[in-house]
């Protein structure tokens, strides 16, 4: 409720302000984006997942084809998984953060387990973002589940990101994810938290995060995550 209050009032950053450079804006790791491209976006991200001892890695490319519209492809693998997987979407920027201070962008995502499995889930995401002053607040709620129902989750979370420098962002992030109804084998819940940092090289960004992550089997295991994301528009 808090985060909410927050991106719903505040103060605005300057609109006199390159808002559509903002690296606090445009930031990712660990959370994916709060705003459409111009145009066409890169991002990569890798890292190690301690609580689960896998590592992960991730690319993503997104074209905006109309306004506020933009169609997107990724392929990560590790994870909780142990094998490549895609992901086909589309995402529609309801708010636009960078006209109004005040953002919210709807992702819905088909997951298939793999590359040649069709079977897989449908997620959707609703990201609110609220620029204050150098910084951005964002918070985050997901839904995915099968077309059979045999699986589903909920997750959410929230972050923060405040630039120190024209091209120098810090902050915090958030995220918990929560098995509403999950197959043998699959976790219940896993959760992820740490420090981020990210230097801006105009359009291109290099961000780090260093925290810790838990996840549950059959019991709970945590360990220390880190990850490193690299992601430019064209």
């Amino acid at each position: 409720m808090i985060v909410v209050a927050a991106l719903l009032g505040g103060p605005v950053a300057s609109r006199a302000e390159p808002v559509d450079a903002d690296p606090a804006l445009h930031s990712q790791i660990g959370w994916g984006a709060s705003v459409n491209p111009a145009r066409l976006g890169l991002t990569t991200e890798g890292g190690w997942n301690g609580g689960d001892r896998r590592a992960v890695v991730a690319a993503t490319v997104e074209a905006t084809v109309v306004a506020r519209l933009s169609v997107l492809a990724t392929a990560t693998y590790g994870g909780i998984t142990d094998h490549a997987r895609p992901a086909l979407g589309l995402a529609y920027q309801l708010l636009d953060p960078r006209d109004g201070g005040t953002g919210a962008r709807l992702t819905l995502t088909y997951k298939p387990e793999g590359f040649t499995e069709p079977d897989g889930e449908i997620e959707s995401v609703l990201v609110l973002s609220r620029r204050l002053g150098g910084g951005v607040l964002r918070g985050m709620v997901a839904y995915g589940q099968d077309a059979d129902r045999n699986e589903s989750d909920l997750e959410g979370g929230a972050s923060l990101v405040q630039r120190v420098a024209p091209d120098v962002v810090v902050g915090g992030t958030f995220r918990y994810r929560r098995g509403l109804v999950i197959k043998p084998g699959e976790p219940s819940w896993d959760v992820l938290g740490g420090a981020i940092g990210g230097l801006a090289f105009g359009r291109s960004r290099i961000e780090l995060m260093l925290g810790a992550d838990g996840i549950r089997y059959a019991t709970a295991q945590w360990g220390i995550v880190g990850l490193v994301s690299l992601g430019t528009e064209l």
